[in-house]
This record gives C-alpha cells, structure tokens and sequence, in this order.
C-alpha cells in the first residue's frame, strides 16, 4: 500500500483532513496502526459510524462495561446457567446425607433397646444383601423384636412407626394363632 493509499484509509477511518492524516503517518514512519492512535491521542480522530477509540476519556458518549467473572454470572442467570445444576445437586446431596445421619432404624426386643443404627447404616445393609436382610426382619418380629424410627421429624416418621408397630401386631397375633393350634 502506497503513502497515498494510507493516507486516505487513515482519513476515511479517523475522519481528520488530509494533512493531518499526512503528517501522522509521517510521525509514525507509515504504519496505519500507530497513526490512528496518535490522531486519537491528539484528539483530531472522529470515528464515523462505529467506534474506533482506543481512549475512553475522550469519548464520553461511551458506557462503561463492568467485568464480572463467571460465578457471579451463573448466580444472577438462573436455573438455566452452567453450573447451576452442580450446586444445586450438590445441596442436594448434603441435604440427603443430613436426613440419613440424623435420622436413625431403632431394634427393640421385649423393650430393651438393641440396636439405633443412622439410616445411611441400614441402607448400606438392606442395599448388600436385601433378601436376607427383609427374611430376617421378618422372622425376627416372630422372636419379639420391634423396629422403629427416630431422629429430627418426629412428625414424618409418625406413619412409617404406625406401620413398623402394624407389623409387630401382625407377627404377634400370627404366633398366637400358631400356639393356639
């Protein structure tokens, strides 16, 4: 590209006359780059159109844009941000795993407590070897034991308790029969 050639680019993007455009490149040994940001600096460059300002305090029409990292961008989105579903499944989970500890499978026989085990326990246990577990739940109600639930939520375990006693009744009223004959 030719001097005349740069200068009329250096015009047509900064909008400065021709002999300011000149004299820029002249100062700056030709090269477009640091022309416009000399005529910036000089205050003599009005872009048209589009901005092409490397200098915000000379260009007061211009908004500042303030820069926030990610996070902070994930919390104000919403449910459909990235990320969002991890946290969420993460407070999940630790609500999860506070109901399993706080919560505990209560074994009685004949009043005496035997065991109080935190629910994540029992499940460890039911989920390694269900059919057993479930055949000697069963037959243990048979022999007087007694199962029940405690922790936090009285309230919620009210009816799984009622059903835990339904079946001890169950057992005992079946034993009974089976005595009787």
């Amino acid at each position: 590209m030719d001097i005349f050639e740069k200068v009329e680019k250096l015009v047509q993007k900064s909008g400065c006359t021709y002999e300011e455009a000149k004299n820029a490149l002249a100062e700056t040994g030709g090269d477009l780059l640091e022309a416009m940001i000399l005529l910036e600096q000089q205050g003599k460059a009005a872009p048209r159109g589009g901005s092409y300002s490397t200098r915000y305090e000379s260009q007061p029409q211009y908004v500042p844009v303030i820069v926030e990292d990610k996070k902070s961008e994930r919390e104000r989105a919403g449910a459909g941000a990235k990320g969002e579903g991890g946290q969420k499944f993460k407070e999940f989970l630790k609500k999860v795993w506070h109901v399993l500890s706080s919560n505990y499978l209560v074994i009685n026989r004949r009043g005496e407590q035997m065991a109080k085990l935190p629910f994540w326990v029992a499940l460890l246990i039911l989920f390694g070897s269900w059919f057993l577990i479930l055949v000697l739940i069963v037959v243990s109600l048979f022999f007087g034991f007694t199962y029940s639930f405690e922790g936090e939520k009285e309230r919620e375990m009210k009816a799984a308790n009622e059903v835990m006693d339904k079946f001890s009744r169950a057992a005992e009223s079946a034993k009974e029969e089976f005595r009787k004959k």
